[in-house]
């Protein structure tokens, strides 16, 4: 508790040109990637031109990024990152001094190495301009245990952080909730930003990196990065426009591409480059993250066995690590459904009839091979659920979007898939309980403000 309240006494006086704060992922047991950005000012821009939600249009000509509401202009820098086991970092190790400029937005993700699993960290991430004297903000976060250890934890899950509705000023409700709760991780399934539907469009990179900085600017988000490492996903919405794939065109992108929003994905989160990974936590948890738009073949194209969402070579990597691995519960989370039910108008997820053949394969493969240990976690939808697949049994959690402005669209309750259903916003939590030799796994569903309104358990 005690350094949550270090944290919170911080914030009242942001230091000099860290206005995005700064993000710490991929936690492993012996390593983590802390994300640093030189901002030219110590406060986002709250004064600014407010422009967000719908209709989402593109900025008016001879309206300028830092005029906008949360605007966090880079400058030219340097980072660096201080860490150690001791909070006061009386004794602690201290990377080298990196020159951060525009080509990569003023950012840089340190690699930490050699760390000691199952252990808290404190580090301060710091900033100076070419004549300034470092400024810097302090942060947490614990290594991952060993998987030859039994050890409790607990994971958050969000998804649908539409800025245009945010239910505070300060951030969003559930991010504040989430903080309280202190879980050991965070997965973020994707749709972090909204490039194509939340205003201004994301006609160009510029914009586009505008859209992460307004967001990871507020409070409360730099609040809990600060305390909470995450794993990120993207989605269809911070990649670059609804259910696209690689080499779709929109023309109210403008010079925007697929190819750039892959790139401004990787380096606006801390993580390295692959983003198909898995997540070791102990004993008792694996975790799966997927990509779920750099391999996909178009939508529109006719379905069958060549038609894919993940592609050939994820997908064996996919079933290769799940048999290979021996952790009691083993989690996938997905930026989009397997199992649903969906809408019948939407067309790019393994929910849908569109992808009816990889859907219908996955959900059969999971199931004759993983048993009764393994469950999906999907984002993407806007509205919390648990469903069990009538034909497989294959369990699956929705987490619902960030805020409650923002649930909607679900085509209603189905009594022969859902267990709970809730179109309302919140977030999951999922914990491992250990006990002895024996596990139990539990999934919560919460309310913006952290109220527990679902939860299932699973016993070992």
């Amino acid at each position: 508790m005690l350094m949550h309240a270090v944290i919170a006494v911080l914030f009242s006086a942001h230091a000099a040109g860290l206005a995005t704060g700064v993000k710490v992922g991929e936690i492993a047991p012996d390593s983590a990637f802390i994300w640093v950005r030189a901002t030219a000012s110590a406060e986002r821009n709250t004064t600014g031109l407010h422009i967000a939600g719908q209709p989402a249009k593109p900025l008016d000509a001879g309206v300028r990024i830092e005029d906008l509401e949360g605007a966090c202009p880079g400058a030219p820098g340097s980072v660096r990152v201080r860490y150690g086991t001791d909070q006061g970092l009386t004794s602690c190790e201290t990377t080298e001094w990196i020159e951060v400029g525009a080509q990569t937005d003023y950012t840089h993700v340190f690699h930490l190495e050699g760390l000691t699993s199952a252990t808290k960290y404190f580090y301060s991430a710091e900033v100076k301009g070419k004549d300034d004297a470092p400024q810097s903000l302090l942060g947490q976060f614990a290594t991952a245990p060993t998987p030859d250890t039994h050890a409790p934890a607990t994971f958050t899950v969000v998804t649908g952080m539409f800025y245009g509705h945010l239910d505070s000023p300060e951030g969003f409700h559930s991010y504040e909730a989430m903080r309280r709760l202190a879980p050991d991780f965070h997965v973020l399934t994707g749709d972090t930003v909204y490039y194509d539907n939340d205003a201004p469009v994301a006609n160009s990179i510029d914009v586009a990196r505008y859209h992460w900085h307004r967001m990871y600017s507020l409070p409360r988000l730099v609040q809990f990065h600060l305390a909470v490492p995450a794993y990120w996903e993207k989605d269809d919405h911070d990649t670059y426009h609804n259910d696209c794939w690689p080499g779709m065109v929109r023309e109210k992108m403008g010079s925007f591409t697929f190819d750039q929003g892959k790139a401004v994905f990787l380096e606006q989160a801390p993580m390295g480059a692959g983003t198909s990974r898995s997540v070791r936590w102990g004993k008792d948890l694996e975790v799966w993250l997927v990509e779920g738009r750099d391999f996909r073949s178009p939508n529109d194209a006719p379905d069958g066995p060549a038609k894919s969402i993940w592609g050939d070579n994820q997908k064996r990597w996919l079933k290769e690590s799940l048999l290979a691995s021996n952790a009691t519960w083993k989690v996938l989370v997905s930026p989009t459904p397997l199992v649903g039910p969906d809408r019948g108008n939407k067309a790019d997820n393994h929910a849908n009839a569109t992808f009816a053949h990889e859907g219908s394969e996955m959900r059969k493969w999971f199931a004759e091979n993983l048993g009764d240990r393994f469950f999906v976690i999907c984002g993407d939808r806007h509205w919390q659920y648990y469903s069990i697949d009538p034909e497989t049994r294959l369990r699956e959690f929705s987490c619902g979007p960030a805020s409650d402005e923002h649930a909607g669209g679900s085509p209603g309750e189905d009594p022969a898939y859902h267990q709970f259903h809730r179109v309302k916003g919140g977030f999951l939590s999922v914990s491992v309980l250990p006990k002895d030799e024996q596990s139990n796994l539990r999934f919560r569903f919460h309310d913006v403000h952290g109220g527990v309104v679902y939860e299932k358990a699973f016993a070992q």
